[in-house]
């Protein structure tokens, strides 16, 4: 039995105790009113990659300019700094190498950070000391010890955190998280999980920093802290324990011959993953027009030694609130996208997103016992990552104010506890042993994150 369902329909079919008063202060469905007043939100970017020039650059300045005024942009490479801020257009952002002399000259009220993982810790803490509010973008940080740092200098000095989970935001996961909060499968006793990167996605961590643990955490952080992010809100409680194994099978050393980067290999004509970058003009001017600068290599060698990360990955997660999560992480096919399911103490609710066929909405299938199972629909919206990124950044900074009744504006704590996760499932990976998320931060999990779900 298949419907497509408006939200109101889905509420009034399945009788949810979520009345009109949530309804209408719903912000995917409609935005609250602009803020009030001619003030402009004053920021800062640290990091011209290509997060940073484009989504929190050229098209932030594009699409927001009448809210934002960015008056600094900072990178270590002047070369990367100089094409990044001619790409970015901000009319009155000055340019710098040095991000305390950044802050100091032009004293923003908000830094964006979107350098590398592991620097992510030094700018956080340096935009605190100087009185910023932090933008980061995820993973907040790559080890609790880290972490440890950002919590105790957010406690130290006050200021906002915020983390940019854009997967919560796309309206057909909030569709979701509705239908969870709705109470329609009764409390949810586990969670099956299985993402899958495209080969070519993969292949590009390999290629990059991320394939080396001390930079990026392993995927089990800078990838998967999406993923364990959308598990906590999507339950609304945090996690407790991790036993996860994990193996390096495909890359790194396991290749049959290596090169010094995909420009200067004997293997062009064999490799499967040969990769001319010089062909994208962006990214050649973003980057291998300033390696010189600092050694930045956006082609390396997927088989060369120093990769040491995993790229296959599962994980069993036992949460606070006494859920277990069932997790997985590949990369084999030719396609990108997840299979998820909950099922409760009353049904069960599961859906596949991406993958073959491609589609432009989203179904989630719901069964409730004693019921014929029925099919959700909700649309994918226009903006990247499915219409969320919109969102996210109407609410980051057209109004701040606006009413976040789903709980998808991330703070601190959200950054650290998904990254908790990974962090954990690395340890387990190298110990064999389960390890609880109490031993790694002061953090304890809580059985419930927020009050209303």
């Amino acid at each position: 039995m298949k419907k497509t369902y408006s939200r109101e329909s889905f509420l009034k079919t399945t009788g949810t105790a979520v009345g009109a008063g949530f309804l209408a202060a719903n912000p995917i469905l409609t935005f609250a009113a602009n803020r009030t007043g001619n003030e402009k939100m004053c920021l800062a970017l640290v990091g011209t990659g290509v997060r940073g020039v484009a989504m929190y650059g050229r098209r932030l300045i594009q699409n927001y300019g009448e809210y934002v005024n960015m008056v600094g942009i900072c990178d270590k490479n002047p070369g990367r700094l100089a094409y990044g801020a001619e790409y970015i257009q901000a009319p009155d952002a000055r340019t710098y190498t040095d991000l305390d002399e950044m802050l100091s000259e032009t004293q923003p009220d908000w830094l964006i950070i979107t350098t590398w993982d592991w620097e992510h810790h030094n700018q956080i803490l340096t935009g605190l000391k100087h009185g910023c509010n932090i933008i980061c973008e995820k993973p907040i940080t790559i080890d609790e010890e880290k972490a440890q740092l950002i919590l105790d200098a957010e406690k130290e000095y006050g200021k906002e955190i915020i983390v940019t989970f854009n997967y919560r935001w796309p309206p057909h996961r909030a569709r979701l998280k509705e239908i969870l909060m709705s109470g329609v499968i009764g409390d949810i006793t586990s969670v099956d999980f299985h993402w899958n990167l495209d080969h070519d996605h993969l292949k590009r961590y390999m290629q990059r920093w991320h394939g080396e643990r001390e930079r990026g955490g392993t995927l089990w952080v800078h990838k998967a802290t999406h993923h364990f992010d959308m598990i906590n809100w999507f339950l609304n409680s945090e996690p407790e324990m991790v036993f996860a194994q994990g193996a390096l099978e495909q890359f790194g050393h396991n290749g049959p011959f290596q090169g010094d980067n995909c420009r200067n290999c004997a293997h062009t004509d064999e490799c499967p993953y040969y990769w001319d970058i010089t062909a994208n003009d962006h990214l050649r001017q973003l980057y291998t027009e300033n390696e010189h600068y600092d050694g930045y290599i956006r082609d390396n060698c997927v088989f060369r030694d120093q990769i040491n990360i995993y790229d296959k990955h599962s994980a069993m997660v036992r949460y606070a609130n006494g859920v277990h999560l069932n997790y997985s992480l590949a990369g084999q096919s030719d396609h990108s996208g997840y299979w998820l399911a909950f099922n409760g103490t009353k049904g069960r609710i599961e859906g596949q997103e991406g993958g073959w066929p491609s589609r432009d909405y989203q179904e989630w299938k719901l069964f409730v016992r004693d019921q014929e199972p029925e099919v959700i629909r909700a649309e994918f919206q226009d903006g990247g990552h499915w219409g969320g990124d919109p969102l996210m950044n109407d609410k980051l900074f057209r109004d701040p104010d606006m009413a976040d009744p789903l709980n998808q504006a991330a703070n601190a704590r959200d950054g650290v506890m998904s990254i908790l996760t990974g962090i954990a499932a690395r340890k387990s990976c190298e110990s064999g042993e389960p390890v609880f998320i109490r031993d790694l931060t002061s953090l304890r999990p809580r059985a419930q994150t927020h009050p209303n779900g």
